[in-house]
């Protein structure tokens, strides 16, 4: 395949998943539509990116305040000890999620990074007692020793999610004292 058409393919690619992106509810016609695309080859474009798993899944924002629950970001430092095999496969394979859900608490997303802190675990639950559970029942899995800080944030308003902004972005003025 020559270069042109490899770099053309990517290029397509590239402009499908921005529109996903912004919309992955779209239909596979409104891409092709949008794109000037024909309906096939948008459809075996996503087909291919989601078997190479570029594209992990498709999933709706929530509003959390009209379904009862807050949005909490749980930010980790670890000691420096190494995890066994069996407490590495607790963090990398589902069992994060098992005791969350076992507490009431939604595991929204993971996050190992380099900076202040080693990782973050983002939630949605109904209080923070529940997020507080989750911890002890994630350290006492883990054991106890393996977090060196643990830090729980609460959002209060989310601003954007996603790409999208708040649709009820005026309740921001709440936080902020008027003069």
């Amino acid at each position: 395949m020559a270069k042109s058409s490899i770099k053309q393919i990517e290029q397509d690619k590239k402009r499908i998943l921005e529109e996903l992106t912004k919309n992955a509810h779209m239909s596979v016609k409104e891409i092709a539509d949008r794109l000037n695309f024909s309906r096939q080859k948008v459809w075996r474009i996503i087909k291919n990116l989601e078997d190479d798993k570029t594209i992990w899944g498709y999933t709706a924002i929530i509003d959390d305040n009209k379904m009862g629950q807050k949005r909490f970001n749980i930010l980790l430092k670890k000691a420096p000890i190494k995890l066994e095999d069996d407490k590495l496969d607790i963090v990398i394979n589902r069992g994060l999620r098992d005791i969350a859900t076992k507490n009431g608490v939604y595991l929204e997303s993971t996050y190992f990074f380099n900076g202040l802190y080693d990782g973050q675990i983002s939630v949605i639950a109904e209080d923070i007692i529940k997020v507080k559970k989750f911890i002890a029942d994630m350290q006492n899995k883990l054991g106890p020793d393996y977090f060196k800080e643990i830090d729980i944030l609460e959002v209060l308003l989310p601003i954007q999610m996603r790409g999208f902004n708040n649709p009820n972005i005026k309740q921001l003025k709440d936080y902020f004292p008027s003069n």
